[in-house]
This record gives structure tokens, C-alpha cells and sequence, in this order.
């Protein structure tokens, strides 16, 4: 995946084929000699799911026009005292950035939040579009309507009527309870985090309630793969940062987040940044028993993804170490030291992280760092283990630095 993609009419770009091919927040520059292919296919992306983006607030489609199609005259070699002998070329293009995060209409395991990026209305429409500040990401209760189509894929069999019933649970409590808990957490994190891990978590630009006081649209600052930087970072490095990113979330901040999937790392030139807090949870916080969010949570805690791999991680003896075991089924900070060291031992499981990560399997720091996480799930003796936090975990990733 790139941040920038040139084509030409020779390479008959489809807007599905392009959105793989570029990282979130990434451009097409499209181009060829005849006026009418570059308008035609222009055309192409911008309607490309325009009526499923008609639903976003701040939006528009999949893709939005940063240079619409515009002529320029090239000359051989750029000689351009040419131009007397008229040896100069029309040359037409447009170019396209890529504003959603997942292609619309595609289905997924997870129900999920529209997210997607906006122009910061705060920013002059002057300032570069390559600004980092520019853009803002937008993520927003998704309507009963998208979240009952969902279930009926995934439940063709249910009755219509439970699944709206479950869709307005959906759009009216969960989402909105998690939305506003995401607010809250974020804010906290820029109190107390140490100052240079700030830029490394989101910032709450602004919010958008509902009468009750939820949160139906949260507006944070974009903190993107790849950008300006000097190149990628090496798979320790990465390791590394994330690993001090952790300790502070945990040790200054007092925040789990719960959903360290790769996902949810972004390498950025301010450094390795985790996104997405909307399951993250206050170390000691409790919640009464039987509330929606004790519910809530108890059935992430039974069914997400990283508990599903630490389930079956621990049946098949991948994780022997009892401190992270004890963890299953509960909101632990274990269950982030656990997903930690699993990511840092493959960091190209996210196709993203290619040219951002350089990761060899081979080479020694691949080596060292999967001894790391084999002696971080399989200690010797899984009843005293010396990784019991995500500090001591970055304690071991700088051991093998020396």
C-alpha cells in the first residue's frame, strides 16, 4: 500500500482496484493525453457509492476531488523556448484522495462505526491539502437502517422484527455508550499522559450529542500511516515504541486499552500511535453489576477477537504463562501485554505496515524478538513469570537493543 499512486489510461484504474492499492487519507494521480478519459473516469470515483456516503454527516464519497481535471503543457525535455516551434504536449489530469477507511458496502466480522475523513473546517482552504492538520477523521453512529442491513447478512435466518429491534439497541445504547466512553477516555489521555506521548494517541477536535447527552459524532485529529518521516522504522524500533507506549498508558495515564490489534497501530513520524479507545477502560474502574456497561463489557470480554486468540492460544499451550491466562474472560492490563507481544513478533500481519516496518524474518532482531514472545506467553516456570507488565515487556525489547 502507498501514499500516492500514478496511472495512466493504459492502466484502466477501477476505483475498487485503486482503494486497495492506496493507504487511508492516500492520492490517485490520474493521467493521459485525451481531455475525455480523465473527465470520464474523474466522474468514475466521485459517484463511486455516492448514494451509500449521502448518509455521512461531514462527508462525501469514498473519495474526494483535490485537483479536478486540468490541462498542462509539457514540453521535450523541458525546453520551453520550443513552444515557438509548437513541439508541446497537452497533458490532462486529476487527482483523487482516498476518504474512507473501509470500502463502503464491504462486510465484516465487526460491527463498526462510520469512519471516515473530513476537510477540518477550522483549517484555511488555502493550506496545503498535504497539511497533517488539514484533514480531520470523522466517526459516527451508523443509522439503524445500515446496522439491520449488517444483521440480516450475518442472520439471514432470524426474524425481521428481532433484528430491528436489535439494530435500534444497536444505534440508540451501544454504539452512543461507547462513543461517549471513547470522548471521555481520549480527553483523560491528553490530561494525563507525559507530554511526548500525546501526539501519539487522538485528540478530540469536537463532538456532537444527542438529547441524552451521548455522543453520536466524535471528531479527532488524523494521525496517519506513513506521511513525512525518515523512512521505515525497523522492526525492534517499532517494538520498542510501542512497548514505552504502552507502559505510559498503563502506568501514567491508568488506561487499558483492550484492543491492540494491528489495526489499531498507526507508525507516524511523531512515533508508533495506538487509535480506536472505544474499549478501553480506567485501570480500577468498576461498573455495577448488571448495568448495560457491566453486560457490555462482559460480552466483549467473552467474544472479541483478542480473547477468542487467547482462548485457543492457551487450549493448544501457545501461552503457558499464568499471568496472562488469568486474564481470559476478564478486563486485565495482561491482555495487553498479551496482544502486545504477539504484534511485535509480525508486524506485517497488517499489509499497511509493509515499507513502514522493515521486518525480515531471518535476521537477528526478528530472532531475538521472537524469543522475547515465546518467553513472554511460555516462561519457563508459567507460575513466575518476569514479564508481569507492559514496562517489564520493554525492558526486555531494550536488552536486546544493547
Amino acid at each position: 500500500m502507498v501514499d500516492v499512486l500514478f496511472l495512466t489510461d493504459a492502466d484502466s484504474p477501477t476505483p475498487a482496484e485503486v482503494f486497495a492499492r492506496l493507504r487511508w487519507g492516500g492520492e490517485l494521480v490520474f493521467i493521459s493525453r485525451d481531455s475525455q478519459v480523465v473527465s470520464a473516469t474523474a466522474r468514475e470515483f466521485t459517484h463511486w457509492y455516492h448514494e451509500y456516503a449521502a448518509g455521512l454527516r461531514s462527508g462525501g464519497g469514498a473519495w474526494i476531488v483535490e485537483q479536478p481535471p486540468v490541462m498542462v503543457r509539457k514540453y521535450p525535455l523541458g525546453l520551453r523556448f520550443l513552444r515557438f516551434l509548437r513541439l508541446r504536449k497537452k497533458i490532462h489530469y486529476f487527482v483523487m484522495r482516498k476518504m474512507m477507511l473501509v470500502e463502503p458496502g464491504r462486510s465484516s466480522d465487526r460491527f463498526t462505526y462510520n469512519v471516515y475523513l473530513s476537510r477540518n473546517p477550522k483549517i484555511s482552504p488555502t493550506v496545503s491539502p498535504r497539511s497533517k492538520d488539514a484533514f480531520m477523521v470523522v466517526k459516527e453512529v451508523p443509522t439503524a437502517e445500515r446496522v439491520l442491513s449488517r444483521l440480516k447478512e450475518k442472520f439471514p435466518e432470524a426474524d425481521t422484527d428481532l433484528l430491528q429491534r436489535r439494530a435500534r439497541k444497536f444505534t440508540e445504547k451501544i454504539f452512543p455508550v461507547f462513543l461517549t466512553r471513547e470522548t471521555a477516555i481520549l480527553k483523560l489521555l491528553q490530561r494525563d499522559l507525559p507530554p511526548q506521548f500525546r501526539d501519539r494517541v487522538p485528540r478530540v477536535l469536537s463532538i456532537e450529542q444527542d438529547s441524552l447527552g451521548y455522543t453520536r459524532v466524535l471528531r479527532l485529529n488524523w494521525l496517519r500511516n506513513g506521511g513525512k518521516g525518515g523512512g521505515p522504522i525497523s522492526q525492534l524500533e517499532f517494538a520498542r515504541q510501542s512497548a514505552e507506549l504502552l507502559t505510559a498508558l498503563h502506568d501514567k495515564a491508568h488506561v487499558m486499552h483492550l484492543d491492540l490489534r494491528l489495526d489499531n497501530f498507526v507508525v507516524t513520524p511523531k512515533g508508533v500511535g495506538f487509535v480506536d479507545f472505544g474499549s478501553a477502560v480506567r485501570i480500577g474502574e468498576n461498573f455495577p453489576e448488571a448495568s448495560l456497561l457491566s453486560n457490555l463489557f462482559g460480552e466483549m470480554m467473552r467474544t472479541s477477537q483478542i480473547q477468542r486468540m487467547l482462548g485457543h492460544m492457551s487450549q493448544t499451550g501457545q501461552v503457558t504463562s499464568e499471568e496472562i491466562r488469568a486474564s481470559y474472560h476478564r478486563i486485565d492490563k495482561a491482555v495487553d501485554f498479551f496482544y502486545l507481544a504477539v504484534q511485535i513478533n509480525a508486524p506485517h500481519t497488517n499489509p499497511d505496515f509493509k515499507g513502514l516496518v522493515r521486518f525480515d524474518k531471518n535476521s537477528r532482531e526478528a530472532k531475538a524478538i521472537e524469543a522475547l514472545t515465546n518467553e513472554i506467553l511460555r516462561p519457563t516456570d508459567p507460575a513466575k513469570t518476569r514479564f508481569k507488565s507492559a514496562g517489564d515487556i520493554l525492558q526486555g525489547i531494550l536488552e536486546i537493543k544493547s
